[in-house]
């Protein structure tokens, strides 16, 4: 799992607006940015419809200079307020991240006024790749963090002294870090919920149409999605029976005689082109739509064991707690989204 949401105590006091300032720069990646701002603007949708006079989150974004940053995809931002300012002094700080950071953590003239904003900052986090600009300033010594998993051995390899997690979709020790990019959006909405309880958090999520905690961690997507990088279209019709015949005989032998390849030749060309084992990947598959069916139907555990493609219940259970790290039902009581609120036109 990510992090227990046991573990993370919410705020006692009642609503109040918070000041968020995102840090952005050339090459920023633009759903590090947008992905948890949609998050806040969320929040403040849902706390005018239950008649709150102020927002709880306003957001502006910082760069080196006010004025226009390009984003890795092309179109500009336009930050309104300037790292050095001393004047800023946010309730919470987020770095942004992207391919071009490693440029951003190379220059003083950006790092020394960072490490004074953050020093100004009532809570700091990074997002995706921002967590290398959290550890040149020096805040992720000695602690637990996360970040992107293509960044993960440069990281470590530079920064030893961070417990690297790279398989967490964020963490919060003393600051915020979380995994790649959409990792953002989970990122925020654990502050919302932080902040504002589990209710705002979950209607947040349901309007952006995306889980409120999802299972599993880096690993399970990196490994999920590995087959978008296969080139053998063999493999790739394989990846797309699997996706659609979760219940069908996935065994090694009969993926095996279903591409025409004998068992031991098939086995090496699958874990070449997917990174991962025939069995591995069926596996996440099938747990994968176990959480989604825990999350989002009344079927009973066998109903929904059968429909993953497994024999018995028990099955389902070593499975699911071997990847996710709880049972089903203990899933089902923390994850189940509530029944959605019908939207209106102006949270369009």
């Amino acid at each position: 799992m990510d992090v227990d949401a046991n573990d993370v105590p919410l705020d006692d006091g009642p609503m109040r607006s918070r000041s968020v300032v995102i840090v952005v720069f050339d090459g920023v990646q633009g759903l590090d940015v947008f992905g948890p701002a949609d998050v806040f603007y969320f929040a403040n949708y849902l706390a005018a419809q239950n008649g709150e006079e102020e927002p709880p989150y306003s957001v502006e974004l910082a760069a080196r200079e006010p004025g226009p940053v390009t984003t890795a995809a092309g179109p500009f931002l336009f930050a309104t307020r300037s790292v050095s300012d001393p004047t800023l002094r946010p309730d919470l700080l987020l770095i942004a991240g992207g391919l071009s950071v490693g440029d951003a953590a190379l220059g003083e003239e950006f790092l020394t006024p960072l490490a004074g904003l953050a020093a100004r900052s009532a809570d700091v986090g990074s997002i995706c790749t921002g967590a290398l600009l959290l550890a040149e300033i020096g805040l992720l010594e000695g602690r637990q963090a996360t970040t992107h998993w293509a960044l993960a051995d440069q990281l470590a390899s530079e920064h030893p002294g961070i417990r690297l997690d790279a398989d967490r979709i964020f963490v919060r020790d003393g600051v915020w870090t979380s995994a790649g990019v959409t990792a953002g959006i989970d990122l925020a909405l654990e502050i919302v919920r932080h902040h504002h309880g589990s209710e705002m958090a979950a209607q947040a999520a349901r309007n952006l149409v995306v889980y409120l905690q999802r299972a599993g961690g880096q690993q399970q997507y990196s490994a999920h999605l590995a087959g978008q990088r296969a080139s053998d279209q063999t493999i790739l019709d394989l990846l797309a029976y699997i996706a659609d015949h979760p219940d069908a005989d996935l065994t090694i032998s009969a993926l095996a005689e279903h591409v025409g390849m004998a068992p031991r030749s098939f086995q090496r060309l699958f874990t070449r082109e997917v990174g991962t084992s025939p069995g591995a990947y069926v596996e996440r598959v099938r747990v994968d739509l176990a959480r989604q069916l825990l999350e989002r139907t009344d079927d009973g555990l066998h109903r929904i064991a059968r429909r993953c493609g497994y024999a018995t219940v028990e099955t389902l259970h070593r499975s699911f707690r071997r990847l996710v790290g709880v049972t089903p039902g203990q899933y089902r009581d923390r994850f189940r989204a509530p029944r959605p609120a019908p939207l209106t036109a102006a949270s369009g």
